[in-house]
């Protein structure tokens, strides 16, 4: 293993809602130590005060090898890390097209905060996930300019596409450090395979879904 070992670092800076929990799995299967999820979402005030040196460390202080989810997920965080991780890679996960990932965050919300209908500003702020807040301060500082345009598809979709432009233009003239896939691709499986020069006899990623998630078999993926 490449990374195992080592002090080099691997972030998951894929939108949340795109693989992050598979793939969070995926490294835990082939003995990768993954931070916990919960410390690093305790890091979203930092990230919304652009505090950015508190989340740098909390890596350098973790034995980690791998970071997913927030705040390592969101906007503007992947450049601060790739300063202050020179030898660090990054995963872009990415759904087969943006109207494929709204949906499933839409669906995902919908189901973990109420029961099926679409989030309201209330649920968001009274739920405790994390602590009460967290969520509304997630979804009001990343995703959304105000609680009226709460769940709009084009305020979502913008994010997520220029999260995605943002990533690849910061990267192109590195593609040794970036790889993006798309974990519903089995030949994806095998590029990230090659490209962290992981020996695996699996075949494709773990399928997780949000039946799964929602019942707490595994870890929750917030997004």
């Amino acid at each position: 293993m490449l990374f195992k070992n080592s002090k080099e670092k691997i972030f998951c800076i894929g939108l949340n809602k795109t693989g992050t929990t598979s793939l969070g799995v995926f490294f835990e299967q082939e003995d990768y130590k993954v931070a916990k999820q919960r410390d690093g979402e305790l890091l979203l005030k930092n990230y919304i005060e652009r505090d950015f040196a508190s989340i740098i460390k909390f890596v350098e202080k973790s034995h980690a090898n791998v970071y997913q989810d927030v705040p390592f997920s969101l906007p503007y965080t992947f450049p601060h890390l790739d300063n202050a991780f020179p030898n660090s890679k990054f995963i872009l996960t990415v759904r087969n097209n943006s109207e494929d990932w709204y949906n499933s965050i839409f669906k995902f919300h919908s189901n973990f905060y109420n029961k099926g209908s679409k989030p309201s500003y209330e649920s968001l702020l009274n739920a405790e996930y994390v602590y009460k807040g967290w969520s509304w301060n997630l979804m009001n500082n990343v995703f959304i300019k105000d609680k009226c345009s709460l769940y709009d598809k084009n305020e979502f979709i913008g994010v997520y596409e220029n999260h995605i432009k943002m990533v690849s233009d910061y990267f192109k003239n590195k593609p040794e450090k970036l790889i993006a896939v798309n974990l519903s691709r089995n030949e994806d499986f095998q590029k990230l395979c090659a490209f962290l020069k992981i020996n695996t006899t699996k075949k494709n990623f773990p399928e997780i879904t949000s039946g799964d998630i929602l019942s707490q078999n595994f870890k929750c993926d917030f997004l």
